[in-house]
């Protein structure tokens, strides 16, 4: 998930009570750059977002730009 995603639909965040703290080394330098805010409660602490909550019409608008 890309930062814009996750700010755009902060009304739908939720808390996660299952924390990951884990390395992830296959992420791009800018997902890197989101989970570790995530990790480091940069943004909120425990925050969630459920991907079911991201409307198609974003998603297809988000693919649009890789075409």
């Amino acid at each position: 998930m890309d930062h814009g995603t996750l700010l755009a639909f902060a009304a739908h965040w939720g808390t996660e009570t299952k924390l990951t703290q884990r390395d992830l080394p296959r992420l791009t330098p800018a997902e890197q750059a989101l989970y570790d805010d995530l990790r480091e409660y940069r943004l909120h602490k425990n925050l969630r977002l459920e991907q079911e909550c991201i409307g198609f019409e974003w998603l297809k608008a988000a693919l649009a730009a890789f075409a």
